[in-house]
């Protein structure tokens, strides 16, 4: 794929982002070239195929994914590529700092007016009609996007809307933390809410007692619809239920998912991820997602629950591909089958989450409660430590930190720690409904708005935490938040640790060459309620001499 920078290196270097990625050529685009590099942008032209919308997805991601290519880019699409370019701001949020759609109405394309798709990024539709007003348009476009990225980084309290992406924007995060520890939130159609970024202001505040969970909100903090037929009622997640509910269901669960029935279930999980690392090819380019990342969490939660094996396609089919879908429908099956199992469980015993509380509870246990319980946490289950696996993967192979891994796998635990404080699978907790008037460090916030914290900058504090943008492995005190804090703290963090440390330990051992493969020099991520990545290309053991074994 052909790409030029711009004609003046000098402005590009001095661009600091402002980066346009112009697709193909098309009208207007030499002016334009010339009239923002004068302006300080960087201007890079990219050829990519313009028949096939994959094909264009794929060129524009091969660009961003170059040892070279811009950390944030606004991406402009001639024809097709424009189409192309909207897909890529969906799935790479991070990388897309807007787009331009140049084209013809004739061409059945979107007309300049038309409502834009729902992306993060602002969009900008241009018809081609009279080539010399692409140029008139987008100037001001970007001028304008200058101009809000200037007043984001002056008054970054001010947040435009809760995205997942703001929620992962690290320097918009420090920005904020820097002015204080809350911030209000300012977006048109939210509840009146505030967002902490300390690390001492959210442990304290969400352990106090003026706070609790009994308002039904979404994960926009939008609070529930009175009418029944729109309401959220959490057939997804716990975020989203009543609080008493809440409080119910992680009672009948909590007293049974402890560390030690947890360290009881190391050994089926050790077995199930070397089974799974049996089956993967080890001297050709693999993507340890479907592979390992996403399969793993799942057998683990049908060991706790005790599923048939022959049942664990079924169970694997509904989290990993059937959840998109909203409730109820893609779930009565489901509470059909967690009804079925813990009938088997009243009339056998047995050695797993569901039979522990059958058990427990004897004639006193509500049926629909643990149907719900269970349900929620095996979508809650797996989101987390495939988060962490991979990501945590991807980030010791692109550190350097693997080797030290391997050197030493005693550091499993606290690299562990650490990918978890780094990464921090959840961005952001949940929202907590004031229930009387409280002070956090000096702001006052009345009864009645909504709380909620800033996970990613809780964990990179640095008033906690010693250069914490560092991923360091032997970190030893690592007191990070990403299960949560108060009430609630995630009910399976020591689940999640568990596996997560004997998969990547697991890895370490039996592949201590593994690399990234030499065609992902960028890893690329989409971020919906979590930051996750989309592929993790790898080699198990390339066609090299393996290294000596440096101990037992």
């Amino acid at each position: 794929m052909p790409v030029t920078t711009s004609k003046d290196d000098e402005s590009a270097q001095e661009a600091g982002g402002r980066v346009l990625m112009i697709l193909n050529r098309g009208a207007g685009s030499e002016r334009l070239e010339d009239e923002l590099t004068g302006r300080g942008w960087q201007v890079r032209m990219a050829g990519v195929p313009a028949g096939d919308l994959d094909a264009c997805i794929g060129g524009i991601t091969d660009f961003l994914a170059a040892p070279d290519s811009p950390d944030r880019a606004v991406l402009l699409g001639y024809g097709a590529a424009g189409s192309a370019a909207m897909e890529v701001a969906d799935r790479h949020p991070e990388r897309v700092a807007a787009v331009v759609v140049v084209d013809s109405p004739s061409d059945g394309s979107p007309a300049p007016g038309d409502s834009a798709p729902d992306l993060l990024c602002p969009v900008l539709m241009l018809s081609t009609a009279d080539p010399e007003t692409v140029v008139p348009a987008l100037v001001p476009f970007l001028t304008d996007l200058d101009r809000q990225a200037g007043a984001h980084l002056k008054a970054p309290a001010r947040l435009p809307v809760l995205t997942p992406a703001i929620f992962n924007d690290l320097d918009a995060l420090r920005q904020w933390r820097e002015l204080g520890p809350v911030h209000r939130v300012n977006a048109s159609g939210v509840a009146t809410s505030w967002l902490l970024t300390g690390h001492e202001a959210t442990t304290t505040t969400l352990a106090g007692p003026g706070l609790t969970g009994d308002a039904e909100i979404t994960a926009g903090f939008r609070l529930q619809s009175a009418d029944p037929a729109l309401a959220h009622r959490g057939e997804l997640d716990l975020i989203t239920i009543d609080g008493q509910e809440h409080a119910r269901l992680r009672r009948l669960i909590e007293r049974h998912l402890t560390p030690r029935r947890v360290e009881a279930l190391r050994p089926r999980i050790q077995r199930e991820t070397d089974a799974l690392l049996d089956a993967i090819p080890a001297h050709e380019v693999i993507d340890l997602l479907p592979t390992f990342a996403y399969p793993l969490p799942v057998v683990v939660l049908c060991e706790l629950f005790g599923v048939p094996e022959q049942d664990r396609g079924y169970i694997r089919e509904w989290i990993l591909e059937r959840l998109v879908s909203p409730p109820p429908k893609a779930h009565s099956d489901i509470d059909d089958y967690l009804r079925a199992l813990i009938a088997a469980r009243k009339d056998r015993p047995s050695d797993d989450l569901l039979g522990w509380v059958v058990e427990a509870e004897g004639d006193g246990l509500s049926e629909e409660d643990l149907v719900s319980a269970a349900r929620f946490l095996m979508v809650n289950g797996h989101r987390a430590p495939t988060t962490v696996l991979a990501s945590g993967v991807a980030a010791l192979l692109r550190r350097k930190q693997w080797k030290r891994l391997v050197d030493d796998p005693t550091l499993i635990v606290t690299a562990v720690e650490e990918l978890l404080r780094l990464i921090t699978p959840f961005p952001v907790g949940i929202a907590r409904h004031v229930a009387a008037p409280i002070d956090v460090e000096g702001t006052p916030i009345p009864k009645g708005d909504l709380l909620t914290a800033s996970l990613v900058a809780a964990n990179r504090d640095p008033s906690f935490f010693t250069d914490p943008d560092l991923l360091d492995i032997e970190r030893a005190s690592n007191p990070h938040l990403s299960f949560g804090h108060g009430h609630h703290h995630c009910l399976g963090a020591e689940l999640a640790r568990a596996q997560t440390q004997i998969a990547i330990g697991t890895l370490a051992r039996r592949f201590p060459d593994m690399e990234l493969a030499r065609d992902s020099q960028s890893l690329h991520y989409r971020q919906s309620s979590v930051r996750y990545l989309l592929g993790l290309p790898v080699v198990l053991e390339p066609d090299r001499p393996r290294r000596p074994a440096t101990g037992a």
